[in-house]
């Protein structure tokens, strides 16, 4: 073994011994115990798997502490965090919005390296590149810093420069991760039914895109295309030759927040007009493009002259298939028209009821959330929480929501505050139901029923034709004697894991049974060599028995399964 492979061993034992650390002090050591760590290829080798020292806090409710702990944990599980927040199939509502909460709280990196990264980069050292560049970043989070700087044309910009060493600390992290899942999924029942180890590789691949700067870069091109040729939004400029993936340097905006109505105000701009340009600029990405700005905080939107909305920060975004747009208008639409099985079909035709779903209580839940709606006057109904408490009505009915949906819902219900903050008059529902019509319109358009009819035919004309070919290979097979049905059965490998140990236990429970009674015998017959006056064969049998049963106990008792 390389002295480089016993450094990095180390190196994830300490890790996973902190990680155990943290999860202990925050409350969560039941499950520690449970996912038998003692066990695992990493945790064979630690020497002291957890601190005895614990904090006061069991007072704090559950999802503060989880919170509270992966903030602790570093940048890999405050992303983890992140991603669960915007999944409410899997962990309840009042965690999701706990976990919104999760913030990078880390120091800046030394400007020295900030130098390195640029240098690595772009082969040139930061003075043959800018003009200026600060040394003291505006921003720093745990995957990377914002530094203000100048090209050599004068053009301001924003550079965003990643954490050194953070992918390595991410990978190592995941490992980690993909362990304690595989413990999780072994030994946590109730945890199963979860996907632990297939939600830690979906993890792993999102976090690695998030730390590839080229793929914002993509998608502020996109956001700039969407939006050419409309003078009420400004997406900012993205250079691509001083970008990687480690780098992002974009054009620098520098408006008013649009959460400084004070300075709103000052400038003499009409935060009516304001609101109304940010939120059909949002319908636009939603409705139109099918792809949105899934963090549009007010630090992340600001107000230029002429009442014009710039948006930044496009790391997170969310993509709506156009057949779920269509659907989005109906959920709206039932609600208006107080139509409870017009929502119920949208879940049905968005993919989020299966045949495990109970449709008749899912109607009646939307009834009574339609009922509530009713009851207002439609001025009233707030769009965000609209979608925020459909999405509460089917997760208490275990049917999955698309995490984009979520992201959607969210996006909503930030807008529409950020909204109402600038105009108290503010009505999206006003602003939401051209896109709305619009899309329902097209959706029972005669064109695009023709195309639709026209696609349906051209799949049956392939299926027809294919059929009489696939039915005579079949039947050619079962005259063959050759046709071979394959299936799959799920559930059974820790059956047969735990089947292979208990085989095991019992046969060496006979083998230990059978040295006791051979060396009974042999003890009464009193031949061969002696051993106060016993003979020696006996006593080594049962010193053999003796030890292979001590150590049958001593697995039985490790296993946690008397």
């Amino acid at each position: 073994m390389s002295l480089r492979t016993i450094k990095h061993r180390i190196s994830n034992i300490k890790r996973l011994n902190q990680i155990l650390g943290v999860l202990v002090k925050y409350g969560f050591g039941y499950i520690v115990d449970r996912l038998h760590i003692e066990q695992s290829r990493i945790g064979r080798k630690l020497f002291s798997m957890r601190p005895v020292r614990k904090l006061d806090i069991f007072e704090l409710p559950e999802p503060i502490r989880i919170r509270r702990a992966l903030e602790e944990l570093g940048p890999t599980f405050i992303k983890l965090g992140q991603i669960l927040s915007t999944r409410p199939d899997l962990i309840p509502i009042r965690l999701c919005l706990e976990l919104e909460k999760l913030q990078d709280k880390v120091s800046s990196f030394k400007y020295e390296e900030v130098e390195d990264q640029i240098k690595h980069a772009f082969h040139r050292p930061i003075s043959e590149i800018f003009s200026q560049f600060s040394q003291k970043p505006q921003a720093a989070a745990s995957l990377a810093q914002v530094h203000a700087a100048k090209l050599k044309n004068g053009t301001k910009v924003v550079v965003k420069v990643q954490r050194p060493g953070i992918e390595k600390t991410i990978k190592k992290d995941i490992g980690i991760l993909q362990e304690l899942a595989k413990l999780a999924d072994k030994y946590v029942e109730e945890i199963r039914v979860y996907n632990p180890i297939g939600l830690i590789d979906e993890f792993k691949k999102s976090i690695l895109k998030e730390i590839d700067f080229t793929r914002e870069a993509n998608n502020i091109r996109r956001f700039r295309r969407q939006f050419a040729s409309d003078d009420t939004v400004h997406i900012p400029n993205v250079f691509p030759e001083l970008s990687s993936k480690q780098i992002l340097t974009i054009e620098r905006i520098e408006g008013i927040k649009v959460s400084d109505i004070k300075k709103i105000d000052d400038a003499g701009l009409d935060r009516s007009k304001i609101a109304v340009n940010g939120t059909r600029a949002f319908l636009e990405m939603v409705f139109i493009h099918g792809f949105f700005h899934a963090d549009p905080h007010p630090g992340n939107i600001f107000v230029l002259s002429g009442n014009r909305v710039g948006f930044i920060d496009f790391g997170m975004v969310g993509r709506i298939h156009k057949s779920t747009k269509a659907q989005i208008a109906n959920m709206l639409t039932g609600v208006v028209e107080h139509d409870a099985s017009r929502i119920t079909n949208a879940c049905t035709a968005i993919g989020m009821v299966d045949e495990k779903s109970n449709i008749k209580e899912l109607e009646l839940d939307f009834e009574d959330f339609v009922d509530r709606y009713y009851v207002e006057s439609l001025s009233k109904l707030k769009v965000g929480q609209f979608f925020m408490d459909l999405i509460d009505s089917v997760t208490r009915n275990r049917i999955k929501v698309p995490s984009d949906l979520f992201l959607l819902s969210k996006a909503f219900a930030i807008i529409e505050g950020v909204g109402e903050k600038l105009d108290p008059s503010f009505d999206m529902v006003a602003l939401s139901k051209p896109f709305a019509e619009e899309l329902v319109r097209q959706k029972y358009s005669p064109r695009k029923l023709a195309k639709e009819i026209l696609n349906f035919s051209e799949l049956f004309y392939n299926f027809a034709i294919s059929l009489p070919k696939e039915l005579t290979v079949i039947i050619d097979k079962v005259k063959k004697g050759r046709l071979r049905i394959e299936f799959e059965h799920k559930g059974l490998e820790h059956l047969i894991s735990e089947l292979d140990k208990v085989s095991n236990r019992i046969a060496f429970s006979v083998i230990i049974a059978a040295l006791i009674v051979g060396s009974s015998i042999v003890m009464q017959t009193n031949k061969g060599p002696l051993l106060f006056g016993f003979p020696v064969f006996g006593f080594i049998g049962y010193i053999i028995a003796g030890i292979m049963g001590l150590w049958l106990a001593i697995a039985i008792l490790r296993s946690g399964r008397l």
